[in-house]
């Protein structure tokens, strides 16, 4: 851009610099009051115990001090913001997030700061969109991104719509390198493998997403070969169910019967082979390969609560606010339909795979294992999703503290974030989430969209009913 000259002048870079110097000291810029929340209960996403009659002073976009009322020093000029009756948590980050951009209001709506997208959507319209977001021009999730999936030759017999989501298709490792290095320089913050990667071109293109800084999150049939690769997370509970299978040619039969539509992918977990979970579980632990089971988007049926859960969502989906398509319906109906209308045998053979399901779950987390929650939305709203999955979670076994690391902390480690995002913690960027009611007691608090008191996402309120 050049600046304009008019006749006869001619302002030199030290006078300009005065004028702004100037101009700057005759209209100061607002100060920006600390905000400290005070009262309430903190799980502050590390898996620590929870924190009561905490308080949280937050100084610009980051977390200067966290602790009790007691220890926290409160400022004079501070905003003080009573939390009594509130349990306060760290922005959520969604586990296994599809972007919509219809879903903006959504996520923040139900806590979701972060939305780490792994839908194998194209990064060009998606990198400016993430600048977007994170200048405040758009409202909306804090996007990581992806980026195309990579994956090798996908088989004939499998469906149109798999075939779709192989973004790109490599035979060798130096083409898997390539596509890697090709995405990088678009500007993804991970990369997503999928299942017919080839171990040598999986191997190639995990090696170098590492040496350019970036983790990989892949789809697998077999996790031991996923660990011999390099992967950071595994995607899917059905990861779990092919690498169980002992008989190759069982688990190509069975995958060619899923990607084909033969199979359902709700039905899928009937076929684990609960014999090979702790040898899966080692693996997993041993080369700290993170786990997102995806339960929610298929297994809201099974639970104790999912009269509560349905009607939850219907509502949501008739709900102006959020904008979300009334195809929607149908959707969530026929889902809860198939296993309502099921034969009582088949319900409890479907019941008796996903309890296998669960008590792998437990032996992972047990073991040190690092999981995450995450809505997977396809067959689930975005961002409501990443809450039933926390309910099906501590329903399975797990303690709330332990669900909620699994929707922040965890996730910003796999995704090489952690030093700014996923947990309150002194320091980090202030994203912070107040839910009416106790957490520790019922998790499913998170499920209603008006509990959420108060959403803040770098410093600033985004969201709440408050």
């Amino acid at each position: 851009m050049t600046a304009t000259r008019f006749p006869g002048q001619h302002f030199s870079a030290a006078i300009l610099l005065f004028f702004l110097l100037f101009a700057s000291c005759g209209n100061p810029a607002p100060q920006i009051r600390p905000i400290a929340i005070v009262g309430g209960t903190l799980i502050d996403g590390t898996g620590s115990p929870p924190v009561m009659d905490a308080a949280i002073l937050i100084e610009g976009d980051r977390f200067q001090q966290v602790g009790t009322r007691g220890e926290v020093l409160i400022p004079e000029d501070a905003e003080v913001i009573e939390a009594d009756g509130t349990t306060i948590l760290p922005g959520l980050i969604d586990g296994h997030c599809h972007y919509e951009e219809w879903a903006d209001e959504l996520y923040l709506a139900f806590g979701v700061t972060t939305c780490p997208d792994i839908a194998g959507n194209d990064p060009e319209p998606l990198v400016p969109r993430r600048a977007a977001i994170a200048s405040g021009s758009i409202r909306g999730p804090r996007l990581w991104l992806a980026g195309l999936t990579i994956d090798g030759p996908v088989p004939p017999e499998a469906s149109a719509r798999r075939r779709a989501r192989s973004g790109i298709v490599v035979e060798t490792p130096e083409a898997a390198r390539q596509a890697v290095r090709t995405q990088v320089d678009q500007g993804v913050d991970g990369l997503k493998f999928y299942d017919y990667l080839a171990p040598e071109a999986a191997k190639a293109a995990a090696d170098e997403a590492h040496l350019l800084g970036r983790s990989v999150f892949g789809h697998s049939l077999d996790i031991f070969a996923a660990a011999d690769a390099g992967y950071d997370s595994v995607e899917h509970f059905w990861a779990v169910v092919y690498t169980s299978m002992q008989d190759p040619n069982r688990k190509t039969d069975l995958d060619l019967a899923r990607n084909s539509g033969q199979i359902s992918t709700r039905a899928f977990q009937v076929y684990l082979q609960p014999e090979r979970m702790d040898d899966i579980v080692r693996v997993l632990v041993d080369h700290t390969i993170h786990w997102s089971p995806t339960w929610a988007t298929w297994f809201r049926p099974y639970s104790s609560r999912a009269a509560e859960m349905k009607a939850q969502e219907l509502a949501l989906i008739t709900d102006p606010r959020f904008g979300v398509g009334r195809e929607q319906l149908q959707a969530v109906e026929s889902l809860y339909a198939e296993f309502e209308n099921a034969a009582a045998e088949r319900k409890a053979e479907l019941l008796a795979g996903y309890r296998h399901l669960e008590d792998f779950t437990r032996r992972f987390v047990a073991a040190g294992g690092k999981l995450h929650a995450g809505s997977d939305p396809d067959r689930v709203l975005p961002a409501y999703g990443l809450h039933v999955e926390l309910d099906l979670l501590v329903a399975a076994g797990l303690a709330p503290v332990q669900a909620i690391q699994a929707a922040s902390l965890n996730v910003a480690q796999a995704w090489r974030k952690d030093a700014d995002y996923g947990s309150v913690e002194p320091g980090k960027v202030a994203d912070l989430v107040l839910v009416q009611g106790d957490l520790t007691r019922d998790i499913s608090a998170t499920e209603n969209v008006e509990n959420f008191v108060m959403v803040f996402q770098d410093g600033q309120r985004v969201a709440g009913s408050r």
